[in-house]
């Protein structure tokens, strides 16, 4: 009888680790488990190597932290110099930032309480600040609106989602049925203003306020 020739199945080889592939498994680990169910043993396991591999790339969790922001910044629209009016630029690049609220609302406090601390992060700082002084802002009033924008930006993140009820551990959103007039008359009034279903409105009546005073202090 002929001897069966034995065949042995090679694993796919894997490919090599680098930092875009390891802070983009790690955007993909927070979005499913949190910001607490990151960790470098835990991104290993998920990425199918030792925890101690990502040293190699990140010195610590928080350069890993660095880098998810990057991934997440790359999800923003950035039009460039000349292709739209300074405040449309700016309105595009918002709207975006918006965005990774709804898409990534486990990863998005990263934005809101760390500050900027790579070149493609002071890249993107740049952008805004490029917008304003071709819009004729003063380095002071840039600054000024920059930290405003900020403000208004990241809670506006923050809000989408609290209302969507999208952070770890959320419980039901009453304002989305509420119907108890007789003991909260005003809150019931106000309650159809502030669905979900109306956010975008919401979201654009503010920007609206803070572009038109935006508008006059532009250099004549």
């Amino acid at each position: 009888m002929a001897r069966k020739r034995r065949t042995s199945e090679r694993p796919a080889p894997r490919a090599p680790l680098t930092r875009e592939s390891i802070s983009r498994a790690a955007l993909q680990l927070i979005d499913r488990e949190g910001l607490d169910g990151l960790s470098m043993r835990q991104l290993g396991r998920a990425m199918g190597v030792e925890g101690m591999a990502i040293y190699h790339h990140f010195r610590d969790k928080g350069e890993l932290l660095d880098g998810v922001m990057e991934r997440l910044f790359e999800e923003v629209e950035v039009p460039p110099r000349g292709s739209l009016p300074p405040l449309e630029r700016l309105r595009r690049m918002f709207g975006s930032y918006r965005g990774i609220s709804i898409r990534h609302p486990k990863a998005f406090i990263l934005l809101v309480n760390r500050r900027f601390n790579t070149e493609r992060l002071f890249a993107l700082y740049e952008q805004v600040l490029e917008a304003l002084a071709d819009h004729g802002l003063t380095p002071e009033l840039s600054a000024r609106y920059f930290r405003m924008f900020g403000y208004y930006m990241n809670g506006a993140g923050m809000a989408e989602i609290a209302s969507r009820a999208a952070q770890p551990d959320a419980t039901p959103v009453q304002l989305e049925t509420f119907d108890r007039r007789e003991q909260y008359p005003r809150i019931a009034a106000v309650a159809p203003h502030l669905r979900v279903a109306k956010l975008d409105a919401i979201y654009d009546f503010g920007l609206d306020m803070i572009f038109r005073e935006l508008q006059k202090s532009a250099k004549a």
